[in-house]
This record gives C-alpha cells, structure tokens and sequence, in this order.
C-alpha cells in the first residue's frame, strides 16, 4: 500500500484562517477540532514567495522559505505540517509543528513516529480501535494529497 501525502493539521478555524490568507481551499474535517488542509506542488507555491531552491533534510517539500511561512502563520494558533512517503510498508514521515510564531517541533523526519509525536502536541490522544494518533485523526483514510484533495470536493 502506499502512501504519499502533504499538509497541513491544525484547528479547523485556524487552517480555515490560514487557507483564506493565501487563498488556498477550504480544509477537510479530521474530527470535531481539527482539520487538514492537504497541500499539492501548486498551493506549496502559493505559500512562497519564491521557488524552493533547497529542502529540509529528510524532506521533498519542506524548505527555509515553507518553514518561514507557516512560522508566521501560526501566531496565535498552532500548525502541524506534515510529508508522508510509503510504498509497500517502506517509506519515511516527517513533521514540523509552529506553535504562536514558535518552532516548537522538528523538523523530524523517520520511518515511524513524527506524525504521532506532531499530533501529540495538537493534543490528539490514540482512541481504540486506532493502534496510534495517525489512525485516531483518520489519515490513513486516503493515500494521497490529490485523493484528500478530492475528498474536500465531496463534502
């Protein structure tokens, strides 16, 4: 099975915020608090002033000038961002999490862990019959940002 997913978790009304200031579309709902905006090559875009001439190690999509801007829009509100890459079981995760203009998280990057520690921080508590928080938020529900993407248009 694979896995490749970008984007973004954080309080509905917060990602909602974040989604209108760079006109970006309206996020999914993950549960009752917190939502995901998932993030293609063209919305990263959006997010920079610049194109992305270098990335974070550990990352595909994560640069200096991605971390400077989710930086500043966390003030006053909390943004996880994360990158998933599985196929066949193999593969890698990462996370940063911003947290009133603070990094507060990361950037990590592992097989297994920086998403569940990332979304620890936004106060997500594994709930049976999910094995972690990853399973609780539901993220294994769609296997790619353009599958959320167009789950968004469904809702």
């Amino acid at each position: 099975m694979a896995h490749f997913v970008t984007g973004l978790i954080a309080r509905r009304t917060a990602l909602r915020a974040f989604a209108n200031r760079y006109g970006l579309p309206a996020p999914v709902m993950l549960n009752e608090v917190l939502a995901l905006l998932p993030l293609d090559e063209d919305m990263l875009d959006a997010l920079l002033p610049a194109p992305a001439a270098d990335f974070v190690a550990g990352f595909n999509m994560l640069s200096p000038g991605l971390m400077q801007a989710l930086q500043a829009g966390s003030e006053r509100s909390t943004l996880l961002y994360f990158e998933t890459e599985y196929f066949g079981g193999m593969g890698t995760q990462g996370a940063v999490v911003f947290r009133d203009g603070e990094l507060v998280f990361g950037p990590q990057s592992a097989e297994l862990g920086p998403i569940n520690n990332a979304l620890a921080l936004l106060g997500v508590r594994t709930v049976p019959p999910a094995v972690d928080e990853f399973e609780t938020v539901g993220l294994q529900l769609h296997g790619s940002t353009d599958e959320w993407l167009a789950s968004a248009t469904e809702d």
